[in-house]
């Protein structure tokens, strides 16, 4: 699965960081860049929408400082 999702991510996000993403981080990210609410994230994942919307948050520090 993480291949799968691997190879969805642009290779420009690939070379700035993407790779330190955690599959439940990467899945997030897909799901987000879709247009995809945190709430159905949140149902996507079976988590809550505040542990969704933490995952996102993680999405988006960790390519910040890529």
């Amino acid at each position: 699965m993480t291949e799968k999702l691997t190879e969805s991510v642009p290779e420009s996000l690939t070379e700035c960081g993407a790779r330190v993403l955690t599959e439940v981080e990467l899945r997030v990210a897909e799901l987000a860049a879709q247009g995809t609410p945190v709430g159905v994230i949140a149902e996507v994942l079976g988590v809550s929408a505040n542990t969704a919307a933490s995952h996102l948050a993680a999405v988006y520090v960790k390519l910040r400082n890529a």
